[in-house]
Order: C-alpha cells, then structure tokens, then sequence
C-alpha cells in the first residue's frame, strides 16, 4: 500500500513560514483539484481511497477523480458531474447526486454507475437543482441518505432508503426560504442538523442573508426530527456559520466570526473552544475536530484586494490544540491564482475546507501553494509536536 509520502503523484510541501509539511497531489487529471466539502470524509477507512473533485475550466460544477493508493493509479470519472458527493468509509463508493437522482460507483474504472434513487415527482415539478443537496451524509445504521433539495417551491428535506430508493419526507420549507446543508446526527436516525441560509430567489439567484427571528436570533442552526418538529439554537456571538456534528452526536460546533463554537444542546450555552484572530478582524471560516474533540483544523481568509472576504482569495489554514490552547499555521498564505478577483470570482468553491481523515492521523485539504487549485494532505503528529 502506497502513502501520500510514497506515492508517485505527490510531492512534498513545506510551509515557508511554520517548517510544516504537507503532500500536494501533483498528478493532474483535471486543470483544477480540490478537497471535498469539509462535511464528508473523501476517503475510505482503509487508506486506499482518496476521492477528490475536479473542474473544467470554464465548464461549471464539479466530477470526482479518486487516487488508488493499493496501484498507485489515478482515475477520472467525468460521469460524476453534480454535487452532494460522498464516500462509504467501508466500501470506498462514492455518492452524488443530480438533477435526476442520486448514483453510487466504486473506485473501479470498468465498473459502471448505478441510479440509487430518482428526483421525487413533486420535486421535479419545481425545477429542482441536484438531488444531492449541499451534501449527503449516511444515517447512524447505514440504511438511509439524508438529501436537502432545493427548488423553486422552498426546501424538500427528507431521507432515501439506499436499497429502495424510496424517499421520505421530514420537512418543507416555505418558497424562498432555503435550509440546505442538512447532515445526519452520527448517533440519533431521527434527527438532522441544517442551516438556515437566509432568502433566496430560485429564479433570479439573488441572496439575502437571513434576518434574525423577531425574538432577535440569527436562525442559521435548526434541528429537525423525523416527525417534522424543529429547534432553533441560538449560536454564539448570534452569529453561526459552518457547522458540524460532534462525532458523538451530543454536541454541534460551528463557526462564530472569531471563534470556534460548541453547543452541548439541551438546556446549555454555547460557549467558545477558541478565538481565533487572523487578521485585521478576519477569524474563522471552516473547522473540523479529531474524534476526541481535543484537536481542530481551521481555515480563514486574508484581507484581499480591498476585501476581507469573497471566493478565491489569500487564505491560511491552521490548528488548535485544545489542551495546551496553541495554534500553528499548517498553510500560512495560500495565494490568488487564475487571476480571480473580488468583481470576478472563483465560482469553483476553493476554500481550504480542511478535515480530519484516516483515523485522525491525517488532514485533507484545497490548496493554492503551487499557483494552481491543488488537493493536499498532511500528517497530524507534526502538529500536534508544534503546539506541545
């Protein structure tokens, strides 16, 4: 079995400014390569499999490639095209979805991919987007996929049984209204986690970001349960973005512009498991934590080109020991690449969206350091020794 530190397709990158060290997949397949959404793990628990997406240039959307670390090959597999994507961490399959449904295919180039469940009718009717949402994730017993749809008739948010591909409906929202980023609880098959994104015009593509509730709450986090019940979290700050389930199921965390947030749920306070300044009031952007929850990866943007924020531009990656409360800079500067600018953004979703993978042993993440959109992994016991 090959390694990132083995492989033939990566080539070793050490930070400038930290001395840390991380492992760029130099091989191209596609003229851009990235990272997945940090939600979903791309790889399978074997080590084997790393999946990772692939762009077109000036083709929008995304198709999935995958490194076989047991050949030392890559594959491309253009038929992928669409979003939601997913690897079983068993089987290392891939998921994703479209306009028609949702496909599952292995790693395998001469296997062909297999329709898992088709866009409901009501669905189809309001000229739904992709049936893999934002992104799909497994029920805690493997037997359903939590899907958020977006339409033109509001948000259609429900499970598909992976063997029937029957599809079941939890929650509606109201026309413009968008809650999307729905993720199983890894513990509880009757309860999901989504985000209210604000208002949005599926004809027009405009956004409002969402206006606090009349009681003054920013409504970014909402629960929902299998019965259609549904629970608002007040986040820190009243301000959340980009949340994840604590890998025991008992807690979410979230990003709160300067800082990592958790919420015990129940009757708890959030409260904040670190601050997080990068740079001329730029904080946090995505996180993720090891399973122990001792330990977290963090990206951010740098102010660029007059503006602290907007897709493609100067952005780190860092990580926070929990115990001894120390941060070290894995990516100190990931540079502007493919002349993106604030008026002419990337429209490729290339934030570093790191994540834990491999049993905490390593991160995955998108990087710009060889002045192309690259994918890149990095070993977490150097990390953890710089913030001893």
């Amino acid at each position: 079995m090959f390694t990132p530190e083995t492989s033939k397709h990566f080539t070793k990158h050490i930070d400038p400014k930290s001395g840390l060290v991380s492992y760029i997949l130099s091989t191209r397949v596609a003229p851009i390569q990235q990272g997945f959404y940090f939600i979903n793990s791309s790889v399978d628990d074997s080590g084997r499999y790393l999946w990772f997406y692939c762009a077109f240039p000036p083709a929008e959307g995304h198709c999935a490639g995958v490194v076989d670390f047991s050949s030392d090959e890559l594959h491309l597999f253009p038929e992928t095209h669409g979003t939601g994507f997913m690897v079983d961490p068993i089987t290392g399959e891939l998921y994703w979805g479209n306009s028609t449904g949702i496909y599952r295919r292995t790693p395998h180039p001469q296997d062909k991919p297999v329709m898992i469940a088709r866009m409901p009718a009501e669905c189809a009717r309001y000229l739904s987007q992709s049936m893999g949402g934002t992104h799909l994730t497994f029920s805690p017993d493997r037997r359903e996929l939590f899907v958020d749809i977006q339409s033109a008739n509001g948000s259609y948010l429900g499970t598909v049984n992976v063997l029937t591909g029957s599809f079941t409906q939890w929650y509606h929202t109201e026309k413009g209204i968008p809650y999307n980023h729905a993720q199983f609880s890894p513990t509880d098959p009757d309860l999901v986690m989504v985000a209210h994104e604000g208002s949005h015009s599926f004809e027009t593509g405009t956004h409002v970001s969402p206006a606090c509730t009349p009681e003054g709450i920013y409504p970014r986090l909402q629960l929902i349960r299998r019965d259609g019940s549904r629970e608002m979290r007040k986040p820190l700050n009243n301000y959340a973005t980009h949340e994840w389930w604590a890998p025991n199921g008992k807690s979410i965390y979230y990003c709160s512009q300067q800082h990592i947030a958790q919420d015990r749920l129940g009757d708890h306070e959030p409260e904040s498991v670190c601050y997080i300044p990068i740079a001329d009031g730029n904080g946090t952007w995505h996180a993720h934590c090891t399973k122990d929850e001792n330990y977290f990866i963090v990206d951010g943007s740098l102010p660029s080109m007059g503006h602290h924020w907007w897709r493609g531009c100067v952005s780190v990656v860092r990580f926070y020991n929990r115990g001894t409360q120390k941060l070290c800079e894995l990516i100190s500067y990931n540079p502007i690449v493919e002349g993106w600018t604030p008026e002419h953004p990337s429209i490729y979703h290339i934030d570093p969206h790191p994540r834990f993978v491999w049993d905490d042993q390593w991160v995955v993440f998108t990087t710009t350091v060889q002045g192309r959109v690259d994918v890149a992994l990095a070993p977490v016991k150097q990390l953890i020794a710089a913030t001893k």
